[in-house]
């Protein structure tokens, strides 16, 4: 049975079979060159170069922006009047969007290494100690316990003897003969420059002082004749005279300074030492005073 379809429903079912059809402005939106966004201000070199170009504000709608967000850029400009490919700020823009991304495609993780052989254990080399040696002199301290009882006597002031030692090894470590023929790069410049050469030098000598005291001299009892009848009573009781008083030697205790160097400084150490004992034996109270 034949359907019935009145006139009036012809054009509806027409226009419901038949294609939606676009305008030619939404059909070529995607493929039309998209210009400067306008919710963005112009790049500074952007615009310097349209002034510098004579471009006006109109024209500018006119050119591609193929920046970012359709921003447009120096690029864009250039390819508008020709002065480089059309096709430069895209393919430019391509290449920079491919290079924004690391490809890691290419690398393959490396095999473990095989394990190292174990390296041989070398004994560590000491070197040995050079040989010491050892330099003495003999000093009196006679002068300086009689300038410091003078000091005392006269200022009220008690200097101690370790402020004497002290200042005497601080003079006598100047200019001391130097060990050797090392001299330094300023030393050896010096002497090419028509320098005398630097003989001597500051040592860091400490002395070591072993004090001995003078023996003590003891007198004899003297024998006691005992009395005849004491003898013959048998009451006779030995008996000894008193002992004599202990006697100090009147010279200064014995003071023996010493040093302990490495072989070959024996010459340097005993000047050291001797100018220990000039210090100390010929007006000591120059030292602290």
């Amino acid at each position: 049975m034949a359907a019935r379809i009145t006139v009036g429903q012809v054009p509806a079912m027409f226009a419901r079979r038949q294609p939606k059809v676009f305008g030619i402005s939404k059909r070529f939106q995607s493929t039309a060159p998209t210009t400067q966004n306008p919710a963005y201000p112009l790049y500074p070199s952007v615009a310097q170069l349209l002034r510098e170009k004579g471009i006006s504000k109109d024209d500018v709608s006119k050119i591609p922006a193929s920046g970012p967000k359709g921003r447009l850029l120096k690029g864009d400009v250039l390819a508008y009047l020709g002065q480089i490919a059309s096709d430069y700020p895209s393919t430019q823009a391509s290449t920079l969007a491919k290079l924004a991304h690391l490809d890691l495609s290419n690398i393959k993780i490396a095999p473990a290494p095989a394990p190292a052989a174990p390296a041989p254990v070398e004994k560590e080399v000491v070197a040995a100690p050079p040989p010491m040696t050892s330099v003495a002199i003999s000093v009196s301290l006679a002068a300086v316990l009689s300038a410091q009882k003078k000091i005392q006597d006269n200022l009220g002031v008690t200097v101690p003897l370790s402020r004497f030692l002290a200042a005497a090894t601080d003079l006598a470590n100047d200019e001391l003969p130097r060990v050797g023929s090392n001299r330094s790069a300023d030393e050896l410049f010096d002497e090419l420059l028509g320098a005398e050469p630097i003989n001597t030098s500051r040592g860091d000598y400490i002395p070591e002082l072993n004090a001995f005291e003078a023996p003590k001299t003891l007198s004899q009892p003297k024998p006691v004749e005992e009395d005849l009848i004491d003898f013959l009573s048998a009451n006779s009781v030995k008996k000894s005279a008193p002992s004599a008083p202990v006697e100090r030697l009147a010279e200064a205790a014995a003071n023996v300074f010493s040093l302990t160097v490495p072989a070959g400084e024996e010459v340097r150490a005993k000047a050291f030492l001797e100018r220990i004992k000039s210090l100390l034996s010929v007006e000591p109270a120059r030292l602290v005073l």
